[in-house]
This record gives C-alpha cells, structure tokens and sequence, in this order.
C-alpha cells in the first residue's frame, strides 16, 4: 500500500548500560587527564563519585515518576537532560582542560540534532584532526598522540551515550507518527490521513485532467455480530475484512478505516471499469472469509458503492458523498433480494405443507 510507514527495531541502551558507561566515562575523565598521580586521583575521587552518585539517583527517580513511565519520550529527554548537567560537573571536578571540555557541546549537539553512527563518526574525525594540528607547532610524537587521544575517549563514550538517548526519542517520535496515520485495530490509514492525502491526489487530478475511482465499503449486519458475539468477536470479523480489502487493491491504492464498520480506498487513474474489478475482488474476498464463532462457521458479506471522478462530481465532497450513496443502494438491493428469496422459500415450504395434507 502507498505511504506504508515503517517503525524503527533499535531502542538504544538501557538505563543500568547508560550508568554503567557514565561510570567509564568518570574513571577515563581523571585517569586519562594526563595519567594524574595517586595522591591527585584520591582527593578527586570523592567529587567524582558523588557526582555519578547523583546521577544514579536521578536515573532512578525518573524511572518510577508516572509520567515518565507512561511517555518513554519524556524519560529519554529527562536522562539527556541529566546526562548533559553531570557530565560537565564530573568533568570539571576532574580537571579536563578547557578545549576538551569544549568538545563536549558538539558531540552532545550532533547526537541529539542527528540521531546516527555518522554523527559519531564525523565527531570523532574532528575530534582526531583538532589532537593532530594541536601537535603539529609542537615536537611531534607518537606518545603524545596516544595521550591525547585517550583524553578524547571519554568523548566517544558520551557520544555513544547520547546516540542511545536520542535513538530512544526518535524512536518514541516515529511510534508517535506512525499511530497518528493508523487506525490501530486494523493497521490501515485512519481518515486524518487518508483524508489529507486524497485531498492532494484529488488537487493533481483536477489540475492535470486526471481521473481516479474512490470505493466505500461496508461490512453487512455487523451489529448483530456484536449483539450476539460481542464486540471482540466483531473486531474479528473487522480485522478479517481489512485483510481481504489489502489483497484486492494495488500497491499504490490507499485504504482507509472510514468508521466502525466502514472503509474508503482510493484508486489513482482508474476509471469505471477498474473500479468494478476491484470491487468485484473484495466482496469475493470477503466471501471467502470464514470465522468460527461458538464453533459454527460464519460468513461475512460487504456492501460497496463507487465513484469516478470527474464523472461522479467535481468536489472531493460531491466523489465522497456519490460512493456513499451508491453504497447504501447496494445494501438495499441486495437486503431486497434476500428477502424476496425468503419469502419465496416460505411460501415453498406452506405449499409443500398444503400439498401434504
């Protein structure tokens, strides 16, 4: 189907992986500064460990905070937020210099701006070019390179920190999209979205002489499924029915939930003809649907209308409202026939009864 939208697989770190990198980052901040003596590491010691302490605190706050809980896209920003206002403190407790503290900003801005390994990698190049042009005025040495890039270490750590926190929040964002197009006991476009984009196709067509066909269906006697099986059950047959209507349409139709019981799909380029073979296809589709409730089989059967543009109207609400109505003509009419096939089979049967007396 057009605009199928895809969610992401990769959530990022856990909290416990995030601390337990924080702490790295801490031991890497004062043991790489210069390879500092016993004496200095004991008297920074004590800072540095209250500051993860902090951290691990906070962490653990914001993991049982109900809103937290509930938003995984508040939870990521707030451990960002707390992650960006302890890293700079451990780091000025451990005395990194001020370039390298300076490092810090872009590659916590890159992370959260991009959201991606290349964002690591372009920091880290920066990174090794800056420690390489540093040496250059100065007696170069292969030692003083090693130095300074274990320095830059701590850096790679916040950037893998931050990539993580940022996956999260990308993530929760793209959850967030994808639900607010989808309806979400079906999986198909939900009419805010389907409405928008009919709206652009109906705008191409009208400015470039196009056509296209648009289809309402309706799954018949729904109501009774629920009154007599519940509205789980019903869901079933909702779902089945959604899954038929996707095997008979293209891959650049687009289909919709319209309502409870009700769909709309949209057929680009397509005319009268077309129009009535896909019809055709989703009620021999649904036909084919067979669901077991309270272990009888049943059977589900749609109703469908179409309309071509322009033939059927000029506006988007004049195409919408011509398929509505040839819906519900087709409901009545078949509704007539089933009841015209009833009485005569009532009437059979009285006669059978006649003749036998």
């Amino acid at each position: 189907m057009a605009a199928d939208l895809k969610l992401k697989e990769w959530s990022g770190p856990s909290a416990s992986v995030r601390m337990a990198l924080l702490l790295g980052l801490a031991t890497l901040l004062f043991v790489g500064n210069g390879f500092v003596d016993s004496t200095d590491l004991a008297s920074r010691l004590p800072a540095v460990g209250g500051a993860v302490l902090v951290y691990i605190i906070a962490v653990s706050v914001l993991t049982w905070l109900p809103a937290a809980r509930a938003e995984p896209r508040r939870q990521a920003i707030a451990y960002t937020v707390v992650m960006v206002a302890i890293v700079p403190v451990v780091a000025a407790l451990s005395g990194v210099s001020g370039m390298a503290s300076l490092l810090l900003i872009p590659a916590l801005h890159a992370s959260l701006r991009l959201g991606q390994r290349s964002a690591v990698a372009a920091g880290l190049v920066c990174a090794v070019l800056w420690v390489v042009l540093r040496n250059l005025h100065e007696a170069f040495s292969i030692y003083r390179v090693v130095v300074s890039m274990i320095e830059l270490l701590p850096i790679a750590l916040v950037f893998w920190v931050v990539r993580g926190l940022s996956g999260d929040v990308a993530d929760t964002r793209n959850q967030i999209t994808a639900l607010s197009y989808r309806d979400e006991l079906t999986g198909l476009l939900n009419m805010r979205a389907f409405t928008r984009m009919l709206q652009s196709e109906h705008h191409k067509a009208s400015a470039g002489a196009g056509q296209y066909a648009l289809l309402m269906v309706d799954i018949d006697r729904l109501q009774l499924f629920n009154d007599r099986y519940g509205h789980e059950q019903g869901n079933r047959v909702i779902v089945a029915v959604a899954d038929a209507i996707k095997r008979s349409v293209r891959s650049n139709d687009m289909v919709a939930r319209y309502g409870g019981d009700e769909f709309v799909i949209f057929l680009p380029g397509a005319g009268d003809e077309l129009a009535e073979v896909v019809s055709n296809r989703i009620g021999q589709n649904v036909y084919n649907i067979t669901l077991s409730f309270d272990k009888a089989m049943q059977r589900v059967a749609v109703n469908t209308g179409r309309a071509i543009y322009p033939d059927s109207g000029d506006g988007l609400q004049d195409i919408m409202s011509f398929a509505d109505r040839a819906m519900y003509r087709d409901k009545e009419f078949k509704r007539s026939v089933a009841e015209r096939k009833s009485d005569q089979a009532m009437l059979k049967a009285q006669a059978g009864v006649e003749d036998w007396s």
